[in-house]
């Protein structure tokens, strides 16, 4: 069942007819500023892939025409770097938080025949995590542990005092498991950052595993992928959709994924295969096509058959999410985040599925009003 309905939306949000947005810069509420400063044209790109996620806005009437100068002491509260940012958007007198970060970049811009502004770009906590680079070795001897490591240091600690961390949700990852029963030979596993910084080795770790690393309004999460199977909605032609593409394509399928190493102390292979498992099409010509095909993976790192395993389901999973994929333009609704599945129907059949919220992108402006774009993806069709 669905998290959220569409009538029930439309009724929260006064059917949709007046876009509203609320932003805080540094705990002050735009909106409430004594100038006559305005924004418009904001941008909210989220994601739950690998990527930070950003916001942009445009302040305008912070440009005095008969002096030629931007009004910098009247809206500097609003446009300093490294201040928090909280966004939420809605309809009428109801907003939902769509965005938390910092301000990371501010542009002054002038067109001849165009009003001048500010415009303001924000990202979450990845920004951050970007910025340093060193060479160290962790006292964690797993990855999942190494993460939240990572994420108990100093400038992360100071950015959850100050809100911009609201919540950490670290996974372990199966490498704990692994090594639970040798408990005294934790010693000799090591885990070392290598000329890195704190994002690259997260993603690293998360790319080993097939693991999700996002942050949603100021939450952090750091999981198995797809691990929540939440419905957001269900969405069909009457219930909010302007346009869509729903795509399916076998290339780069195949019907065997293998993840190999070797013992070198035994002299010995060690390997899992898994098979895919999902509808791939509506016949069964599609399944012919790849039958018998396989990608055989080596990777070094592995060391057991229980690893081997899990790394080859992290690779079947990731292959086949690569197989169906949705881009729909509908009206602005902010309960629409990545991370979580939405079904398309009354459609018909293939179109009807169930996809996987990758990215999610959220417009505001006067022209067009408040409009949101999904982009998602399917391991198979009637998922």
């Amino acid at each position: 069942m669905a998290t959220h309905k569409y009538l029930d939306l439309k009724k929260k949000y006064d059917n949709f007819e007046y876009p509203l947005v609320v932003l805080t810069i540094n705990g002050k509420e735009f909106g409430k500023n004594r100038s006559d400063f305005l924004v418009s044209d904001i941008e909210v790109e989220l994601t739950s892939g690998y990527e930070a996620s950003i916001a942009t806005f445009c302040l305008y009437n912070t440009f005095e025409h008969h002096t030629s100068e931007f009004r910098t002491e009247e809206v500097k509260d609003y446009i300093l770097l490294g201040s928090s940012v909280e966004l939420a958007m809605g309809y009428g007198m109801q907003a939902q938080m769509v965005f938390c970060g910092f301000i990371s970049r501010v542009n002054f811009f002038y067109e001849s025949g165009e009003m001048p502004g500010i415009r303001v770009t924000a990202m979450d906590v990845k920004g951050v995590m970007m910025a340093n680079k060193y060479s160290r070795q962790l006292t964690a001897t797993s990855f999942g542990e190494a993460v939240k490591e990572i994420l108990n240091k100093g400038p992360y600690m100071a950015m959850t005092g100050s809100g911009l961390i609201k919540n950490v949700v670290i996974s372990d990852t199966p490498d704990k498991t692994m090594n639970t029963a040798a408990t005294s030979k934790a010693s000799d596993r090591t885990i070392e950052m290598v000329a890195e910084s704190d994002y690259e080795f997260v993603v690293k770790a998360a790319k080993k595993y097939n693991y999700e690393f996002f942050s949603e309004c100021g939450n952090v999460y750091f999981r198995k992928a797809k691990q929540n199977a939440e419905t957001v909605m269900e969405m069909g032609p009457a219930e909010g959709m302007k346009n869509f593409d729903v795509e399916y394509d076998v290339t780069g399928l195949v019907e065997t994924i293998k993840a190999r190493s070797t013992d070198v102390s035994k002299a010995k292979v060690i390997e899992a295969s898994q098979k895919l498992k999902h509808k791939i099409s509506m016949g069964n010509k599609a399944k012919k096509l790849i039958k018998n095909s396989e990608k055989i993976y080596l990777d070094s790192t592995i060391t057991s058959k229980e690893e081997a395993q899990y790394r080859v389901e992290s690779l079947m999973e990731e292959i086949s999410y690569r197989f169906g994929t949705l881009e729909c333009d509908c009206i602005g609704i902010p309960e629409l985040m990545p991370g979580k599945f939405l079904v398309l129907k009354s459609l018909g059949e293939p179109v009807d599925n169930k996809f996987y919220l990758e990215k999610v992108v959220h417009r505001m402006n006067d022209m067009r009003g408040f409009e949101t774009t999904i982009y998602g993806k399917a391991s198979g069709i009637g998922e």
